[in-house]
């Protein structure tokens, strides 16, 4: 029974979204004479961060309460300003080692400042929930994006899964598991029938996802 966990091979998924860890912003001159110092207030913009998975995704940048900025990650080739705020991220464009986080400099007139941007690999969850009495066996596998003009999707191994389960006041985290080298991650729990969900917390390097809700003996599956 639990063999065929490692050989699922159609996976499901759900996004969710972590509030990344804020970064000091650092004040570098500007100008040929130097020029002021930026606060770290001032350096702030939007948005701070990208999750690839196959798909290209556009987003505009802008810094909040300024007319004449710019923004600049040069490891990932963003360039805006007001008259060209829009960039295009696509997965083909970047390596997987590009996964992270890059120094960005914000423009606000004449200062600039130092400040940061991450970019993420996107990631996917499976849930299978069995029964054998008087066990319920509940597992699956942890896949992510690769970046790159290969693409597709890859196993993740050593990733921390946290099993839980419903209840009335909420979720309820049973316990939390690590996959294995296939990505793969499994437990035996001695319950009534319960509903379940698998929930892989984002990381420095990828975003994290929640599995579909599974019962006893359910399978659900990506189409």
């Amino acid at each position: 029974m639990l063999r065929r966990l490692g050989g699922v091979s159609v996976l499901v998924a759900g996004l969710s979204l972590t509030p990344l860890t804020a970064t000091t912003a650092q004040a570098v001159p500007t100008g040929a004479e130097g020029g002021a110092l930026a606060t770290a207030a001032d350096c702030q913009f939007t948005p701070r961060s990208v999750v690839l998975k196959g798909r290209p995704i556009s987003l505009k940048f802008s810094v909040p309460d300024a007319t004449d900025w710019g923004v600049k990650i040069p490891d990932l080739g963003v360039d805006a300003a007001p008259g060209r705020r829009v960039k295009t991220f696509q997965a083909k464009a970047y390596q997987n080692s590009d996964a992270g986080l890059h120094q960005a400099t914000v423009k606000r007139g004449t200062e600039s400042c130092a400040s940061s941007f991450r970019l993420r690999r996107g990631s996917l969850v499976t849930l299978l929930v069995t029964h054998k009495h008087p066990y319920r066996f509940v597992g699956g596998a942890v896949l992510r994006f690769n970046l790159g003009k290969e693409g597709g999707r890859s196993t993740l191994a050593g990733a921390r899964v946290a099993i839980q389960r419903k209840t009335k006041n909420g979720w309820v985290t049973e316990k939390n598991l690590t996959t294995n080298k296939k990505g793969v991650f499994v437990s035996r729990v001695k319950i009534g029938k319960r509903t379940w969900r698998a929930v892989f917390a984002s990381t420095s390097t990828t975003a994290g996802s929640i599995s579909r809700e599974a019962a006893d003996e359910t399978e659900f599956k990506d189409l």
